[in-house]
């Protein structure tokens, strides 16, 4: 849980790599701060596909 926004989130080492490799194969993409991502149609579908995970379900978390 991010204590100034109360989002979870994935922090620290891992969740900085997991960024970079998602921004290198543009499955997210940065808007308004440096720290907000937005999930591209690419990243839907790689979330889908590579790791049976329904994005939409990622809304019902914020």
């Amino acid at each position: 849980m991010d204590w100034t926004e109360r989002r979870s989130h994935l922090a620290g080492l891992a969740g900085a790599q997991i960024c970079l490799i998602f921004q290198e194969k543009s499955w997210v993409r940065r808007i308004g701060s440096d720290r907000a991502v937005r999930l591209t149609p690419a990243g839907e579908t790689a979330l889908r596909d590579l790791f049976d995970i329904d994005p939409t379900a990622l809304l019902a978390l914020t």
